[in-house]
């Protein structure tokens, strides 16, 4: 059993200013689940999905790609899929990949 408490989870900055993430676990498919917190007009590039991913919104607004999404929203993105994350306000979001991402641009 994996637990990630939220009053004892560790923050990490990422290369994208206003982006942390905080890291639940690695998959054996090179994936994984996290959190990530963005600042109000941080934005996270256009990547690809090797594989699929799963979003659920927990705070704030974000848009990926050309969809804006409010707490409580889901996405599901599927293999060979591209896009970016906006932050239109801050926000914070789950993230579960099956594979890596790789930015594009």
């Amino acid at each position: 059993m994996l637990v990630n408490k939220a009053a004892e989870r560790e923050w990490k900055a990422t290369d994208y200013p206003g982006i942390d993430r905080s890291l639940f676990r690695n998959n054996e498919t090179g994936g994984r689940s996290s959190v990530v917190r963005l600042t109000k007009g941080s934005r996270f590039p256009r990547h690809a999905h090797h594989g699929s991913e799963e979003v659920v919104v927990l705070t704030g607004t974000v848009r990926i790609g050309e969809v804006e999404l409010r707490a409580g929203d889901y996405l599901f993105t599927s293999p060979g899929e591209e896009h970016d994350v906006f932050a239109v306000s801050d926000a914070s979001f789950f993230v579960s990949s099956q594979k890596s991402t790789p930015v594009v641009e």
